[in-house]
């Protein structure tokens, strides 16, 4: 008897089982991908304004050619609306799109500068709780403009602009290091504890509206281009300045963040004749509390490549190498220490040396945190650099040496 019922249970559960089918099944005809997103703020109070930029899937497909007159329609399209909270301004504008918005695929979110000046601490809440967007999104901030021009603006190359964008990001933070690529989590991270986020700017070279037409990518020489722009640093959640250049690069050390740059040396009497590519790069950073304050110290230890030489150089002379592996370490030092002030000069802890202190002193954390910013600015920063050039590529002598000898000759 107990077996007829364990098989009369077994084969109703599998009667029943097609029947639940998907639930939650979405047809892709259906769905309107949401490739980038940006964030503003609108002239009225508590007021935000939303920009989507949807794929257009029937431009994007291999082979489409578009619009009348031969000339191709736009791969992307973009819906923008607003609302007292950022859900509201999403439902508000999803009314006026034919398909529902799907934001699993989102390559990047642009936020506006003057509302980063404002704030961007209330932003994220919807996105951590949102079950569709990726916390592995990549965030930007539109550098002297409002995010809503970079969302519609097209780009050569990649079809659909925000891979575009998260492709640049990805490769000048790779192969320059003067940019940090960002993601939602990297900015929530700091939001909530003692330190402040580190976001990489984007703006517009030339005309925007240029910029949103299709012609603008027809040409060889592009007259509006998306430029990757400076770190923006925060205080309290507010944008309060930019690092470029070395400053930014001596962020990135400080971070760990530093995957691969060029650094010019000057070679005897000319100046920055001896490029170095940095292939390898890790920062330690200690501290200790001396005197009821706290003083960092920051080892770096590096290692480059010769990649360019124009000068005459004997390459096989071990003085040689290491004259070039100690003004390597002056430089990087250099730069560091211009982050350094730069940041102190904000009072942003963007390198989450709070955290440091509260993991290696409680005790001492507890009493410096309310008053965390200022006592950062007056910390002391000592930096120590190892530098090691490893290898010369494929040539030993540089051709300034070889040609110096034939005409000696």
């Amino acid at each position: 008897m107990k077996a007829k019922q364990v098989i009369r249970i077994v084969v109703i559960l599998w009667l029943v089982l097609p029947l639940t089918g998907c639930w939650n099944r979405r047809e892709l005809k259906e769905l309107a991908f949401v490739a980038a997103m940006g964030i503003d703020k609108t002239p009225k109070v508590n007021e935000y304004k939303v920009s989507f930029q949807i794929i257009n899937p029937g431009s994007v497909a291999l082979g489409a050619t578009g619009g009348a007159g031969g000339q191709p329609d736009s791969p992307i399209t973009v819906y923008s609306g607003t609302g007292k909270s950022l859900f509201e301004a999403i439902r508000k504008t999803s009314q006026k799109v034919p398909r529902q918005l799907f934001f699993s695929h989102m390559q990047v979110l642009i936020i506006g500068e003057p509302l980063a000046k404002e704030g961007i601490q209330d932003l994220f809440d919807f996105f951590e709780r949102s079950h569709e967007i990726r916390l592995t999104t990549m965030v930007l901030i539109a550098r002297g403009s409002e995010a809503e021009p970079l969302v519609k603006m097209l780009t050569p190359l990649e079809k659909i602009p925000a891979n575009a964008i998260a492709g640049k990001i990805k490769m000048t933070s790779k192969i320059w290091s003067e940019n940090i690529k960002v993601e939602m989590d990297d900015v929530i991270r700091p939001l909530v504890s003692q330190g402040e986020p580190m976001i990489s700017g984007v703006n517009v070279i030339g005309d925007q509206e240029v910029g949103k037409k299709t012609l603008n990518v027809q040409q060889s020489d592009l007259s509006t281009k998306v430029n990757i722009s400076g770190i923006a640093i925060f205080k309290n959640g507010k944008l309060k300045g930019w690092l470029d250049g070395d400053e930014g690069r001596g962020a990135l050390w400080i971070r760990n963040k530093m995957k691969s740059t060029v650094i010019d040396l000057d070679c005897k009497d000319k100046k920055d004749a001896v490029g170095i590519e940095i292939i390898r790069s890790h920062t330690n950073v200690e501290v200790e509390i001396q005197n009821g304050k706290p003083v960092f110290h920051i080892h770096i230890r590096e290692t480059g490549n010769l990649s360019e030489i124009k000068c005459s150089l004997d390459l096989t002379k071990v003085e040689e190498i290491t004259n070039l592996e100690k003004q390597l370490a002056a430089e990087t030092k250099k730069e560091v220490l211009e982050a350094v002030k730069a940041a102190q000069n904000e009072e942003s802890d963007i390198f989450g040396f709070g955290e440091a202190v509260n993991r290696a002193n409680a005790k001492a954390w507890n009493k410096m945190k309310k008053e965390w910013g200022k006592t950062f600015a007056e910390s002391k920063v000592d930096v120590e650099v190892d530098a090691f050039i490893r290898r010369s590529g494929m040539r030993i002598k540089p051709y300034i040496s070889e040609q110096e000898g034939t005409s000696k000759e």
